[in-house]
């Protein structure tokens, strides 16, 4: 992995020996679970949110503790200190861009929370930073307690590999290095992910790709009238039905051949949908199915 970890510091701004690679991000997020939390301790998280911090976090035996923001997903500096402050967690999750919402939280909010909590521990899953062109790791020698995730699956397009990055201060490396399997990525799996890494035009390309279709789609679904769209820096955007019901509406996109995600039933996304940036020609037909999609009933007959 020497070779990955050098692309990756090098695009990053950090060194090679602060990064923890795993199979996918979701064993290392565990990791985290496992070695700071665990039995008694406590989990704080920001709704909605990513659901897998949760699940991991309760299969380390630890508790999870919502603060729900609801949306528009807005994690101020006073409600996030607040929370902190009443919470007292082991360990505080900062999704950012989070998901499902696609929008960012800003990096002093939660740098002012590693600051004022120094013995929490501060994870911020940057899964979708890419996307956003920002990041906190140049400030992490500065937060003994941050520790950063990063993955493979959304602009490298590489979800099958399964490859996901911790960067961790020297301060916590010794926990992790103790923590980790052996051998939890293959050779051939580390050697394929480095020449994705390396590939700077191509990864460029997508993320221009990205963004100039995220713009056009989400243009399109501001001239819906019933429904609200939530400004996203992602390969994502949400919105939510004004006064349809969302599985109803995920039909009928289905009958029009096209797949969003309903994720109504997650905390805080009460009649929200979730539509995927995909390529232009994908988005040209989500963007002529909602005509049809969010016609009125007779025109739909």
């Amino acid at each position: 992995g020497d070779e990955l970890r050098e692309i990756l510091s090098a695009r990053w701004g950090t060194k090679p020996d602060r990064l923890v690679l795993g199979n996918g991000s979701n064993e290392l997020l565990l990791q985290v679970f496992l070695v700071f939390g665990g039995h008694g301790r406590r989990t704080l998280l920001f709704h909605p949110t990513y659901s897998m911090h949760g699940r991991l976090t309760q299969l380390a035996g630890g508790t999870v503790v919502e603060e729900m923001i609801g949306l528009p997903y807005e994690v101020t500096k006073e409600r996030a200190l607040a929370a902190m402050a009443k919470v007292r967690p082991e360990i505080v999750v900062f999704t950012t861009p989070n998901n499902p919402t696609g929008g960012e939280i800003d990096g002093d909010v939660i740098l002012a929370v590693a600051e004022r909590f120094p013995e929490t521990l501060v994870l911020v899953d940057e899964a979708y930073s890419d996307f956003a062109g920002k990041s906190l790791v140049s400030r992490m020698d500065e937060f003994p307690n941050m520790v950063i995730s990063k993955t493979f699956s959304k602009v490298l397009a590489a979800a099958g590999l399964r490859v996901g990055t911790l960067i961790v201060h020297p301060d916590l490396m010794g926990y992790f290095t103790a923590a980790a399997l052996p051998y939890n990525v293959s050779t051939l799996t580390l050697a394929v992910a480095a020449r994705i890494a390396r590939d700077e035009e191509s990864i460029g390309h997508r993320l221009e790709l990205a963004k100039r279709e995220r713009a056009r789609v989400f243009a399109a679904l501001r001239r819906v009238p019933v429904i609200e769209v939530f400004p996203s820096v992602t390969n994502f955007i949400l919105f939510r039905l004004r006064n349809e019901k969302p599985p109803e509406v995920h039909t009928r996109f289905l009958e029009q051949s096209v797949l969003i995600r309903d994720i109504s039933i997650w905390p805080g996304c009460d009649g929200c949908l979730r539509a995927s940036i995909g390529t232009p020609a994908e988005n040209d037909r989500f963007i002529a199915a909602l005509d049809t999609v969010f016609a009125a009933p007779a025109a739909r007959r």
